[in-house]
C-alpha cells in the first residue's frame, strides 16, 4: 500500500448488470472472457463481493456516497441523489485530483456531476424524478412489454451499443494525451459502460453461443411452484411466467455475447493503460467492477431487483503493481460501497474531508487489497423497488445468506453447501438459532416501519408530479 501523502492514479472500468458467474474468472466453462482473466492474473480478484442494492440507481449512489439508499433516500430508479449530500469524488476533487466521468452512472435529476470536475460522455438517458414511481398498494401490477427485453434478443446494433463506442473511443483518447505525472495532478477516470445490460442485442458473437454453445438454466416448475412470494411477484411484474426454454437459450445467448464484446472494450483500455505515457512513471490501480449482476434465467428470474447470487453480486477485480500482488483472491466478503470509500482514502484528502468518512457505512479495504483476509466479515444489501411490497434487506456472513423481508417471510440460504439456493432453511428449526444471530445484526439501526412510510409518501409524491409532467423512460 501506498505511503501516507501518496497520490495513485485511478482508474476504474464499470459495466452495468454483469453478475461474475458469467465469466471465465468466476469459473463459467462457456463465457469467453479472456481480458479479465488477464486482469485477474495480474491482481486480485474477489469472490464474495456485493452491490448495496441489486437495481441501477440505488446501488450506484450507494457507490458513490458509500451510504445504503435508505440513508440516502435512493429508493429505486426514479429517486434521484441529492445534491448536498458528498460522495467520494468530493473528496477527490478536494484532496487535488481531477476526477474525471466517462459514460454512465444513472445521475438523475437535474446534477449530472455529484463531485465529478469534468465529464466528457453524458448518461444514457437523463430523466426527472416522476419516473420509475413503483407503487406498493399493488405490488403485484405487471410491468408492460418486460417479457419483449427477452423475445427481441439476438444481433443487433443498439444505441446502448452506440454510446458504449463512444465511451471507448474518449477514453481511449482521453488515456494518449494524459500528460506525464510531473506535468500535472492526480486523476481518477471512471470509464462506465451500458454492456452487458439489455436490450438483449450483440453487434458481436451472437453467433459463437447460438445456438449449439448456451447452457440453460435448471429451473423446474416445483422449484418456481414453492417460490418466496416476492420472487412469485418479481416474475409476474416482468411477465416471465410460462417463458419458452427457446427464448431463454436465445436470451443468455444474448447475454454471453454482450458480456464478451464487453471484455474485448476492457481489453482495450488495458493495453491503452499500460502503453499510455502519461502512466508510465507510476502504474496506476486499475480496477473493474459492475453495479449489480443479471439473473439470465436462473430460478426463473431475469434482470436484476433480489437477493440470489446472480443478482446482488458482482465482478470486483483489482490490478495495481508494486502494491498487489499479482493472481491473488480473496474471500473477503466486501461491498461496491467500500471500493468508494476506498478511492476515497487513497487520495489522502485534507480533515475536512472526515465528515464523509463520519457518515460511510462502507470500510476501506486496503487491507484486504493487501492480502489479508476477513472471511466471516458481515456485508448487507437492501431493496425498496420493482415487485416489492414492504423494505426488504440481506445479511451475508460465512457461509449464510439471510434475507428479511418486512411482513413476509424470511429466507435462508447455506452458501457453501447450497450455492445455487435451492433450498430456504428459514422454516427449519435447527437454523433459528443462526436466524436470530443474523437477524440481530441485519436490523440493527433500521427501523424498517419507518422506511415504509416515507417511501410510500415519496412514491404518493411522485405520482402526483407525474400526473402534470411528461414521463421519463428509465430502464
Amino acid at each position: 500500500m501506498p505511503q501516507p501523502g501518496e497520490q495513485p492514479d485511478i482508474i476504474l472500468v464499470m459495466s452495468d448488470e454483469h453478475s461474475p458467474r458469467f465469466s471465465s474468472v468466476y469459473g463459467h466453462s462457456i463465457v469467453r472472457t479472456p481480458n479479465m482473466a488477464r486482469l485477474a492474473g495480474d491482481g486480485r480478484t474477489f469472490d464474495a463481493a456485493y452491490c448495496a442494492s441489486p437495481i441501477c440507481v440505488p446501488s450506484r449512489m450507494a457507490f458513490m456516497t458509500g451510504r445504503y439508499p435508505t440513508r440516502t433516500e435512493t429508493w429505486d430508479n426514479g429517486t434521484p441523489l441529492r445534491s448536498d449530500i458528498p460522495t467520494f469524488a468530493h473528496v477527490m476533487q478536494l484532496a487535488g485530483y481531477e476526477t474525471v466521468l466517462i459514460g454512465k452512472m444513472h445521475f438523475i435529476g437535474t446534477d449530472q456531476m455529484h463531485g465529478f470536475s469534468k465529464r466528457l460522455v453524458d448518461d444514457s438517458r437523463v430523466c426527472g424524478s416522476w419516473i420509475e414511481s413503483n407503487d406498493w398498494n399493488d405490488p403485484d401490477a405487471p410491468r408492460p412489454k418486460a417479457r419483449q427485453r427477452l423475445l427481441n434478443s439476438g444481433e443487433g446494433h443498439t444505441a446502448h451499443i452506440e454510446q458504449d463506442e463512444q465511451v471507448l473511443a474518449t477514453a481511449l483518447e482521453y488515456l494518449e494525451n494524459l500528460p506525464p505525472r510531473s506535468q500535472r495532478g492526480p486523476v481518477f477516470l471512471c470509464i462506465s459502460f451500458n454492456a452487458p445490460h439489455f436490450p438483449l442485442r450483440a453487434p458481436e458473437h451472437f453467433n459463437d453461443y447460438w445456438p449449439d454453445n448456451v447452457d440453460v438454466p435448471d429451473v423446474t416448475q416445483a422449484e418456481l411452484d414453492n417460490q418466496h412470494p416476492f420472487h412469485k411477484r418479481l416474475r409476474g411484474y416482468f411477465d416471465l411466467n410460462d417463458v419458452d426454454p427457446e427464448d431463454t437459450a436465445r436470451g443468455r445467448a444474448a447475454f454471453y455475447a454482450l458480456v464478451t464484446w464487453f471484455d474485448g472494450l476492457l481489453g482495450q483500455l488495458i493495453d491503452a493503460v499500460d502503453a499510455a505515457p502519461g502512466l508510465s512513471q507510476s502504474p496506476p490501480l486499475l480496477a473493474y467492477v459492475s453495479d449489480h449482476g443479471d439473473m439470465a434465467g436462473e430460478h426463473g428470474l431475469w434482470w436484476k431487483c433480489c437477493f440470489f447470487e446472480d443478482s446482488v453480486r458482482i465482478p470486483l477485480i483489482v490490478r495495481w503493481p508494486g502494491h498487489i500482488a499479482p493472481g491473488q483472491r480473496s474471500s473477503t466478503p466486501v461491498s461496491l460501497m467500500d471500493l468508494g470509500v476506498t478511492f476515497a482514502h487513497l487520495a489522502s484528502p485534507p480533515e475536512s474531508a472526515n465528515v464523509f468518512f463520519e457518515q460511510t457505512d462502507g470500510c476501506d479495504m486496503r487491507p484486504w487489497l493487501g492480502g489479508r483476509e476477513d472471511p466471516d466479515r458481515a456485508v448487507i444489501s437492501e431493496y425498496c423497488a420493482h415487485a416489492a411490497a414492504r423494505p426488504i434487506r440481506m445479511i451475508r456472513q460465512g457461509q449464510w445468506k439471510y434475507v428479511y423481508y418486512h411482513g413476509e417471510p424470511d429466507e435462508l440460504y447455506n452458501l457453501a453447501s447450497d450455492p445455487g439456493e435451492k433450498n430456504n432453511l428459514a422454516n427449519e428449526a435447527t437454523f433459528a438459532e443462526t436466524i436470530q444471530h443474523l437477524k440481530k445484526q441485519l436490523l440493527a439501526g433500521w427501523d424498517a416501519e419507518a422506511i415504509d412510510r416515507r417511501v410510500r409518501l415519496h412514491q404518493r409524491e411522485r405520482a402526483l408530479i407525474s400526473s402534470v409532467e411528461e414521463h421519463g423512460i428509465f430502464e
